[in-house]
């Protein structure tokens, strides 16, 4: 198994083929411009250590925000940086992942999602791309052993999907696996369109369930209805862009698709029980599901200017 590093910077981009023998390709991605490309039938990681990209499926695009990583393993992929930033891509084929030795009792099945990046996941991730940092790092039993680091520490940190699956439908472990995607897939198509209220029929087209289905396995799988999901991370937005921000309510109301910024006040204080201005001013704290959870990534960072210069291949 070999590894292939990559440098994308300026306007530079990269078209990985679909066609690829047992490879493994480790993309550093930094400034703006840079894009890349990857086909459907691999599997790929990317994380984010500083500024916001774009991805991208088809006609959904999504951002990826610092300190997050997203598995992707769900058709092709396109990666895009529209501003300065700066990420790391680990991808290879499909086969080249399922090739990796078994060490965890777990079995090695990868479900697809975005999570945000805890040291257990930065430090393999990391540890790949820096062979192109300071050169070497080509051994392939080393890649083997770093690939499969990888593998095992992103099945161990996805065990509430795991939960999840054992939820599903489903007479065998490969049509539960089926059903969690079919799902994942409506979650993700949520998350993408926060601010656009989808219709029904089209999430249950997404899933090739009818709409009564989905609500009913969407609900037992995952303890709420897709409409409730939708209005959680509405409301977490909200919360986020009155907390966070310099944005004025109407700002905020106006990007949130409110028809006017009173509209937005009375639907703020009815979900949180107090004004914009007694958030903004901190007299009340985020609600507790809106807590990050996790260790933050420090070890998902760029190589510091004192260290060795960094060459590319």
């Amino acid at each position: 198994m070999r590894i292939q590093h990559h440098h994308l910077h300026g306007i530079h981009s990269l078209e990985l083929p679909a066609q690829q023998p047992a490879c493994v390709h480790a993309i550093a991605g930094s400034s703006r411009g840079a894009r890349l490309s990857i086909p459907a039938g691999w599997i790929s990681v990317v994380g984010v250590l500083r500024g916001v990209v774009e991805l991208g499926n088809g006609d959904t695009p999504w951002q990826l925000t610092s300190r997050h990583l997203q598995l992707w393993l769900d058709g092709n992929l396109r990666i895009a940086c529209r501003t300065s930033c700066w990420w790391l891509c680990i991808t290879a084929p499909a086969h080249v992942w399922h090739e990796l030795p078994c060490r965890s009792p777990g079995g090695t099945n990868l479900i697809p999602g975005e999570t945000r990046c805890p040291q257990a996941l930065g430090r393999p991730v990391v540890h790949l791309a820096r062979a192109c940092w300071f050169g070497g790092g080509t051994d392939e039993a080393a890649v083997v052993d770093s690939m499969t680091w990888l593998r095992d520490a992103l099945i161990e940190h996805q065990q509430e999907r795991y939960d999840q699956l054992n939820r599903c439908s489903g007479r065998t472990a490969v049509r539960r696996h089926q059903t969690l995607l079919r799902l994942l897939r409506v979650q993700h198509l949520i998350r993408c369109n926060i601010d656009d209220r989808l219709d029904l029929a089209r999430l249950a087209a997404v899933a090739n369930y009818s709409p009564t289905h989905l609500i009913r396995i969407y609900r037992s799988v995952f303890g709420e209805t897709p409409c409730e999901y939708a209005t959680r991370l509405r409301h977490q937005r909200a919360w986020e862009l009155v907390y966070t921000t310099d944005l004025s309510v109407c700002e905020i109301a106006d990007a949130l698709g409110f028809e006017s910024e009173s509209a937005f006040c009375r639907a703020f204080k009815h979900a949180f029980g107090c004004t914009t201005s007694e958030a903004r001013k901190g007299l009340r704290a985020p609600p507790a599901s809106f807590a990050c959870t996790g260790l933050v990534a420090d070890d998902l960072q760029p190589p510091a200017a004192t260290t060795a210069p960094v060459v590319f291949h």
